[in-house]
């Protein structure tokens, strides 16, 4: 397995431009070490380049998703991540001189999760986003770094949707079957679950009802 940070980026992005799906989780699995589970798929310039990457069963990244940096990814099974994402976290947050910082650099996904199009996820803490949960349109941002900051990482509960453009401060998350409006701008954790959440800052609007009309489900 190759351990030079160098060497596994040039490895990594001829690995992403290789003309299959197969070929793509081979090469990652054999020369890199990452562990992809039955019926996972790769698009075309997805570029793996972290200390430890698993994917559950069903697992799709679609193409010019990158995972970049010091990170520890675990995606759970059919987790669905769509096109032009960013997982990343710059390489000085590994260093020895850092360690006081406590950086957790983890990204989680729950079961049947989904990201769509062109998210950004500052890795420094740990991001968790749990079952069924979706990370909805384009371009919502999750930050996890800040001056001074240690309160650092984002917990997404579990069946919740996220709109786009919503932005995500360190030490923010939400409970489960929470709503978040798009453009809201989450500053803390809102623990209530079955919440409708918007504004900025975002805060609760209303009550969810166990048979209201906001259902959440892949079509494909």
């Amino acid at each position: 397995m190759i351990r030079n940070t160098k060497l596994k980026k040039i490895v990594a992005l001829a690995l992403s431009l290789l003309p299959t799906s197969g070929l793509r989780i081979a090469g990652y699995r054999h020369l890199l070490g990452y562990q992809f589970g039955p019926g996972s798929r790769l698009g075309w310039g997805v570029l793996i380049v972290v200390d430890r990457f698993r994917a559950g069963n069903a697992v799709t990244v679609r193409r010019n998703t990158t995972f970049v940096g010091p990170i520890s990814v675990e995606l759970g099974d059919k987790t669905f991540i769509g096109r032009f994402n960013k997982i990343e976290c710059g390489d000085n947050a590994a260093d020895p001189s850092q360690a006081h910082m406590q950086y957790a650099r983890r990204f989680v996904t729950g079961r049947d999760s989904l990201i769509n199009e062109s998210h950004l996820f500052d890795v420094l803490g740990e991001i968790r986003i749990g079952d069924g949960s979706w990370v909805a349109g384009f371009a919502s941002q999750f930050l996890t770094h800040g001056a001074g900051t240690m309160n650092r990482d984002i917990a997404i509960g579990d069946q919740c949707f996220l709109g786009s453009a919503v932005r995500f401060a360190p030490g923010a998350g939400v409970g489960n079957r929470v709503v978040v409006g798009m453009g809201s701008v989450v500053t803390k954790r809102i623990e209530q679950d079955g919440a409708v959440v918007g504004g900025v800052p975002a805060k609760i609007i209303k009550e969810r009802q166990d048979n209201d009309a906001y259902v959440f489900e892949k079509g494909w």
